[in-house]
C-alpha cells in the first residue's frame, strides 16, 4: 500500500527551502488558509491561493471554488497540490484533489496541532452538507505530509489542549509514553511550551496513526480504534448544534468512554482520574448535558458512517494500549452513552 512519506521541519524558512529544493514550482499549486497567511511569509515565486474556510463552510461549494483554480491552472493528474493550513482545510483540500481528474498529487502541510497528529494522516477527506458532516468523503492518501513545527507558536491554549486530546487518544489505544508526555506539564503546570520540546509527542502520536491506517486503510477494522472518543464526541458536536468545538466534544466523549469502560471491563480508575486532571488543568469542559430526547439522539447516532445493520462499534480500552470494539445495537449504545 502507498504510504505518505512524513517529514519534520522546525521553521517556516526549512518549509520554503525545502519545497523550492523538492518541488517545480511551474507543476505546483498552494492553497493556504488565510489566518495563515496573514502570521507567516512564503515564497512569492510559489503559485499560492488563500482559502477561507470553517465547517459552516466546509461544503461543496469551496471545492468548486478550488477545482476552478486548479482548471485555470492547467491542473493536471502530476501537479503538486499543496494545502498549508488547518484540519479543516485538508480535508477539503484533500477531497477536492482526489477527484480532479480522478487524483492529483497531494500534499499536506498542517498548521494546528490536531492536524500534526491525526487529521492530516490516514487519508480521510470529506466535505459536510445537509446530512452532516463528513457524510461525503473519499480515502486518498497525500504523497507527503511535512510537519512544521513553528506554525504552533501562533496557535492560543485551547488550540494547543484540543490538539492534545487526539494525541492523548493515540496514547489510550497505542502508546502510553503519549500520555506522560501529555501529562507532565499539564499536571504539573496546567500549561504546555510548544514546540521543540514537545517533537516527541507529535511524532509518537503521529508513529500510533500510521501504523493503524498502513494496516486498515478503509476502516474495515483495527482502524475503527482510531474513533475512541469520537462516536460519542459527534454525538455531542450535533447535540449542541456545533458550538461545542470538536476537540472540547472529543475530550469529553473520551472520559464517557474511559467511564464505561471501567464498568465493562474494570478498567483501572486511575487512567480517569489522570485524564480528568488534564481536562481540568488545560480548562477543557469535562461534562455535557445531552438538549435533544433520547429518541432524537438515537436519530443523530443511526446516521454515524460507523453504524452498520443498526449496529455500531463502540470503541473501549480492556487496558491501556488494548482498544476492544464492542458492537452493540443503538438503544444499547444510548443505554452506554445516557448511563455512563
Amino acid at each position: 500500500m502507498q504510504e505518505s512519506k512524513i517529514s519534520y521541519l522546525d521553521t517556516v524558512d526549512e518549509l520554503n527551502l525545502y519545497l523550492n529544493k523538492n518541488l517545480n514550482n511551474d507543476n505546483s499549486i498552494i492553497f493556504v488558509d488565510s489566518n495563515v497567511k496573514s502570521e507567516y511569509e512564503f515564497d512569492e515565486n510559489y503559485n499560492i491561493h488563500e482559502v477561507l474556510v470553517n465547517e459552516e463552510t466546509k461544503n461543496i461549494t469551496i471545492v468548486e471554488k478550488i477545482w476552478e483554480i486548479m482548471h485555470s491552472n492547467s491542473a493536471t493528474r502530476s501537479t503538486n497540490i499543496i494545502c498549508i493550513g488547518g484540519g479543516v482545510l485538508c480535508d477539503v483540500v484533500g477531497f477536492a484533489t482526489s477527484i480532479y481528474k480522478r487524483g492529483a498529487n497531494l500534499i499536506l502541510v498542517p498548521t494546528s496541532l490536531l492536524a500534526m497528529v491525526d487529521a492530516s494522516h490516514g487519508g480521510k477527506n470529506g466535505i459536510n452538507n445537509n446530512y452532516g458532516k463528513n457524510q461525503i468523503g473519499t480515502f486518498y492518501l497525500p504523497s507527503d505530509v511535512l510537519v512544521c513545527v513553528e506554525f504552533l507558536k501562533s496557535l492560543n491554549k485551547e488550540e494547543i489542549n484540543t490538539g492534545l486530546i487526539e494525541a492523548i487518544k493515540a496514547g489510550f489505544i497505542g502508546n502510553k509514553l503519549i500520555l506522560d508526555l501529555a501529562y507532565e506539564d499539564i499536571i504539573r503546570l496546567g500549561r504546555l511550551y510548544f514546540p521543540n520540546p514537545y517533537l516527541d509527542l507529535i511524532q509518537l502520536a503521529i508513529d500510533v496513526k500510521t501504523k493503524i491506517t498502513k494496516e486498515d486503510l478503509k476502516e474495515s477494522d483495527t482502524r475503527m480504534y482510531l474513533n475512541f472518543g469520537h462516536t460519542i464526541g459527534h454525538l455531542i458536536e450535533s447535540d449542541s448544534n456545533y458550538q461545542i468545538s470538536h476537540g472540547q466534544a472529543v475530550g469529553i466523549g473520551i472520559l464517557i468512554a474511559l467511564e464505561i469502560s471501567e464498568k465493562e471491563y474494570n478498567l483501572d480508575k486511575s487512567y480517569k482520574k489522570n485524564y480528568m486532571t488534564f481536562l481540568n488543568n488545560s480548562g477543557l469542559k469535562s461534562h455535557y448535558k445531552f438538549q435533544k430526547s433520547r429518541s432524537e439522539l438515537m436519530t443523530i447516532l443511526s446516521n454515524d458512517k460507523k453504524v452498520n445493520n443498526a449496529k455500531i462499534n463502540f470503541v473501549l480500552l480492556e487496558e491501556i494500549e488494548k482498544p476492544v470494539l464492542k458492537e452493540v445495537d443503538i438503544e444499547q449504545a444510548m443505554d452506554l452513552i445516557l448511563d455512563e
